[in-house]
């Protein structure tokens, strides 16, 4: 059942997708990448070599150009630019062999938070079935986004 209420929906849906991308930054800040830098990884490592603008088309995290986040990875010697041959206006990305070793470890990093995530969204299913509402609240777990949830809509966690 989904709450009568589509805006705390809406904002409850914000709240986990800020709290997920703050644990991949804080998971990726080992490898000193952000959440967007890792996504960018991926994709040049598993599509790649690629245009800028084929990058961008792939990309989830980061909006707008991605021209910043690929600079800061060819920076960071993850990736390297390369002319095209058939257009000298478009520039091509690849990972470097370092980039392949830090895609191998996002690899393994995303996969654990992955299980987590498995384990969470199962746990919350099997305490609040047929009710996605009261799962997604009780998914909410970031102290500052449920205090602000709460402060917002009071009756939020109401349903658990």
């Amino acid at each position: 059942m989904l709450s009568n209420h589509p805006e705390e929906f809406r904002y409850l849906i914000l709240a986990l997708q800020r709290q997920g991308s703050r644990q991949l930054n804080n998971l990726y800040s080992q490898l000193n990448l952000t959440n967007s830098q890792a996504e960018a990884i991926e994709i040049v490592g598993n599509y790649g070599p690629m245009s800028t603008k084929e990058v961008g088309n792939y990309l989830i995290c980061e909006s707008g150009s991605p021209s910043r986040l690929l600079s800061t990875l060819a920076e960071k010697g993850i990736s390297r630019t390369a002319q095209s041959t058939t257009d000298k206006r478009t520039t091509l990305h690849a990972l470097t062999p370092k980039g392949r070793e830090i895609l191998a470890q996002v690899s393994e990093l995303k996969d654990s938070f992955h299980k987590e995530l498995s384990s969470e969204l199962s746990r919350a299913s099997n305490l609040h079935p047929n009710n996605i509402f009261a799962s997604f609240a009780y998914l909410l777990n970031d102290p500052y986004l449920k205090a602000a949830m709460h402060r917002r809509f009071p009756n939020v966690f109401d349903h658990l």
